[in-house]
């Protein structure tokens, strides 16, 4: 599992990603609920989070006189500013829609994410 934890956490700060998507298949593929992994992946999100934001913070000191005003390394403070709080309110909302809906119909709402995501991802390429 620390295999997992250390290769969900990588990939999450290359991706920007708070790490919840990929935790979140690797609990399922251990066999737990899709509920109960949405819930642990969520929680795993905060300190992802914060690691990988130390590491870009570090990672663009040497760079900070060709960062846009307003940056710390390589975080936009601006972008901090206004995502965290936000995310923090609308938490509970995505936490109370996922229990409300069916084993089914979450996993296939997942899906469709990891789907769009993905393409995302690929068009991003060209």
């Amino acid at each position: 599992m620390s295999v997992y934890g250390f290769g969900i956490g990588l990939a999450s700060s290359l991706m920007g990603i708070a790490g919840g998507s990929l935790a979140t298949i690797v609990l399922t593929m251990y066999g737990r609920t899709i509920h109960s992994a949405v819930a642990t992946a969520a929680g795993l999100g905060v300190p992802i989070t914060i690691a990988g934001a130390i590491g870009y913070v570090i990672a663009g000191w040497p760079h900070e006189a060709l960062l846009p005003p307003l940056s710390l390394g390589f975080v936009s403070l601006i972008g901090l500013v206004l995502m965290a709080p936000l995310s923090s309110l609308t938490a509970p909302y995505g936490a109370r829609l996922a229990h409300r809906l069916s084993r089914r119909t979450l996993e296939i709402a997942f899906a469709i994410f990891l789907l769009l995501v993905s393409l995302r991802f690929v068009f991003s390429l060209f």
